[in-house]
């Protein structure tokens, strides 16, 4: 998908540490607009908020399917929330991403996944395609890749657990064209490794190898949860004890005096709040992607890719 017309370079660049109310989608709903307005008021272009913005992450493991939270909650491509989302980025001429579960109005099946609006209207819904842990208790796989088209040429999308241990969707997005990658994510603090370490150098090492821009936006604080539920890892019996989510929401790049540099935000920054950057996407070069001057052709070699990838998918029976 490379974009053939002139690309702007120079974007404002917003991801959100969103404290999200468990379950309280109205009040979710109100902050992600809210934000939305206060970061289009300090001139961001593209403004990115955490995986389940709308509802909160925790998932209720003894809880019948049907009645889950985010079942009782999801909504479809054309409902309310993203139509109210998508109302104010034309208002304000701004692009917004945002975590949420959704319904597919045909099969029924619910995704946790990622719905894109701009200056024109929704542009897309991603699912997420590698679920991860007890999420797969209440929502599919995704199944393909979403890259939306911007005046700063396209744009891909893809949510925690794709960008951490899935490098291949990464790779997609910046092969076929896209300087700037978007990272809804939840990664809390009591991850089973030393969660603040795996996020920065997972996400450092994505920009490294691929010579793009990103944005990572995370929830923070604890997950609120309602008075019956009990956290699944619980501190002692009875107590309950939901998720802490990190925050760490940044803008990282390729710069001039490192590969990899830090344009705002941090993996330690933990309060509610906004962050904001300018940077510039020509410093996006993807060379990998491009033609080397001693052989004439890209390093990047997707073909050889196919033919592994293929053989390990019949080993796997599928």
């Amino acid at each position: 998908m490379e974009n053939t017309a002139v690309q702007r370079d120079i974007v404002n660049l917003a991801a959100v540490n969103l404290r999200a109310v468990w379950g309280d989608k109205a009040q979710n709903l109100r902050r992600i607009l809210d934000y939305t307005v206060a970061a289009a008021r300090r001139g961001a272009d593209i403004i990115t908020f955490p995986e389940l913005a709308l509802t909160g992450y925790e998932d209720q493991p003894d809880t019948p399917l049907g009645e889950k939270m985010h079942h009782r909650l999801a909504e479809t491509a054309g409902g309310p929330s993203i139509a109210a989302v998508a109302d104010c980025c034309r208002q304000l001429g701004v692009y917004v991403v945002f975590g949420l579960p959704e319904r597919d109005p045909a099969t029924g099946a619910v995704y946790n996944a990622a719905a894109v609006c701009g200056p024109d209207g929704p542009l897309g819904i991603y699912r997420k395609m590698h679920p991860a842990g007890d999420e797969s208790l209440w929502c599919q796989k995704g199944e393909q890749p979403l890259l939306f088209s911007t005046p700063w040429g396209p744009v891909g999308v893809g949510i925690c657990y794709d960008s951490y241990s899935f490098p291949e969707l990464l790779r997609y997005y910046a092969a076929s064209g896209a300087r700037l990658y978007l990272n809804p994510t939840a990664m809390p603090e009591n991850h089973r490794r030393e969660s603040r370490s795996f996020y920065r150098d997972t996400l450092y090492a994505a920009v490294h190898q691929n010579d793009i821009f990103l944005v990572s936006a995370n929830l923070v604080s604890e997950d609120v949860i309602d008075p019956g539920y009990r956290w699944r890892l619980p501190a002692g019996p009875g107590i309950p004890q939901p998720a802490t989510f990190l925050g760490g929401s940044l803008v990282i790049g390729p710069g001039f005096g490192r590969r990899v540099h830090l344009y705002a935000g941090s993996p330690r920054h933990c309060e509610a709040e906004l962050v904001l950057t300018t940077v510039d996407l020509s410093l996006a070069n993807r060379t990998i992607y491009s033609q080397n001057p001693y052989t004439g052709t890209p390093d990047f070699r997707p073909e050889r890719y196919q033919q592994l990838y293929g053989e390990l998918a019949r080993r796997q029976g599928r």
